[in-house]
């Protein structure tokens, strides 16, 4: 019986991981006409995560800062509240916002020069 147990268990997390990596929210960030950066608020629920994507090309740079109330909020579970690179590649960016502590309001800016 302990084994029967086990395996359900094991069953049981994987669904619970398997339903928290579809419930991935995932937002378009639209920068206002003429404008290269933009910023977008919300609210996270605790260990909850939000991707945002925005079209860039080849060659630009793409910033992001983040601020938090907890403090708790990072890009990338990287534990860091600012992010930068070359875009490589044209197409679709992301940049995604992990929150590794309790419940939490945060303001992300994403710019694209």
């Amino acid at each position: 019986m302990k084994h029967k147990n086990g395996i359900y268990a094991a069953i049981a997390l994987f669904l619970i991981l398997a339903l928290n990596i579809l419930t991935v929210a995932q937002v378009r960030i639209r920068f206002a006409p003429g404008k290269s950066s933009a910023t977008v608020t919300g609210r996270m629920a605790a260990g909850g995560r939000v991707c945002y994507f925005a079209a860039a090309n080849r060659g630009q740079a793409l910033t992001a800062s983040l601020t938090s109330n907890s403090g708790r909020v990072h890009i990338f579970e990287s534990g860091s509240t600012t992010y930068s690179y070359d875009v490589e590649t044209s197409g679709d960016q992301s940049v995604c916002v992990d929150n590794i502590g309790k419940a939490s309001t945060y303001t992300l800016t994403v710019s694209i020069k």
